[in-house]
């Protein structure tokens, strides 16, 4: 119980609030039948905190409805004070981000512009549970379960909304750029080197960001030329292809592979410090190739000797069973990799020489 908790933005909406003065929030309905998030926008997204601002509510335990004294004070993410105006609890659906829902009673408030949050429960309790199931992909409205309240609980549980930033990345197929979460075995990549290749294998695991497991953070145009053109998220050995001519006066290679925590140093790239939770998905090809995420040139999985010891073992045992012939044969990285030190002096050099990551004129290899 917090009177800092997370919520969810979604959005301005339809004022549920527009007779002050009585504890009614009479136009609640309006919002009923409204979805909110979408596949290319989930919800997790949005998570937002708010805080109590001092002295600014209008009783010790309760932002008050009636809002006659606009006495109710409370920030999101630190910015200037907004005045809290309205609650309403609404029968609504959520949907997850893997394609499952939830039935819940959803708890939606505003202030007087009209920007609308969904909130945590004010305890543990099975609407909670939902709230904190899985990365939550969109909310329906679907009935007004009750908009008659004297106010809105302050202390509320602290949910760890599940985020997982990776399901959202688009990967460049012949149809479009299309969520990662939305491919499936033999759909088709686009690929730097062969055009496109079919998606021999696919899976995505959520795991806990803490330790080794925690996700690098390429923000948008981090790179160079415009990329990624989304702020791209993925795990600390996941690489990225990097085009410069340091690494050819280097390692006699223009374009080589650099795990993204390597890459830290860049101005852009960070450590994930907001997320709980994170879903990683692996796309495997016949070969290990290139491909673009959120723009920016990445990399397939490659099944070396560490990769294999490193997935679960339910996804091995798929991969054996469905496509024994991708394991039948070791597999070529499709870009040179050096050394993690040689990476780092890599990284080191760019910044001292102002070069970017991804430089634009096409480079050619040493011969």
């Amino acid at each position: 119980m917090a009177t800092t908790f997370k919520v969810i933005s979604l959005g301005r909406q339809a004022k549920m609030d527009t007779t002050e003065g009585n504890y009614i929030a009479e136009n609640a309905s309006d919002l009923v039948g409204e979805s909110f998030g979408d596949a290319g926008t989930p919800l997790h997204q949005n998570v937002q905190t708010l805080s109590e601002v001092s002295a600014g509510r209008g009783t010790s335990t309760a932002y008050d409805m009636n809002n006659h004294l606009s006495n109710d004070k409370f920030s999101i993410n630190g910015a200037p004070a907004q005045t809290f105006d309205a609650t309403a609890v609404f029968n609504a659906t959520l949907t997850y981000t893997d394609g499952t829902t939830a039935s819940f009673t959803a708890v939606v408030f505003q202030d007087t512009d009209g920007n609308t949050y969904l909130a945590p429960e004010f305890s543990q309790n099975a609407d909670q549970d939902a709230l904190g199931a899985k990365p939550i992909q969109s909310l329906s409205l679907d009935s007004v379960a009750g908009n008659y309240y004297s106010g809105m609980t302050t202390s509320r549980e602290d949910t760890e909304f599940m985020t997982c930033y990776a399901s959202g990345t688009l990967i460049a197929t012949p149809q479009g750029e299309r969520p990662i979460n939305h491919l499936q075995v033999g759909d088709q990549v686009l690929t730097k080197d062969h055009g496109p290749q079919t998606i021999r294998w696919i899976g995505g695991r959520t795991v806990r960001c803490r330790g080794p497991l925690q996700p690098i953070r390429i923000q948008a145009h981090a790179l160079g030329r415009g990329l990624p053109h989304h702020t791209l998220v993925l795990s600390r050995q996941h690489r990225m292809l990097v085009t410069s001519r340091i690494a050819l006066r280097m390692f006699g290679a223009a374009e080589v592979f650099v795990s993204a925590h390597k890459l830290s140093d860049l101005p852009g790239v960070t450590l994930e410090e907001e997320a709980a939770f994170v879903t990683y998905w692996h796309i495997l090809c016949d070969r290990h190739e290139v491909i673009f995420a959120n723009g920016a040139p990445s990399e397939t999985l490659y099944m070396g000797a560490m990769t294999r010891l490193g997935l679960p073992d339910e996804a091995m045992d798929e991969i054996r069973t469905l496509f024994p012939d991708v394991l039948s044969r070791p597999q070529t990285l499709a870009r040179l990799t050096p050394k993690g030190h040689a990476q780092k002096q890599l990284v080191y050099r760019m910044i001292k020489n102002k070069r970017a990551a991804l430089e634009p004129a096409p480079l050619a290899r040493a011969s």
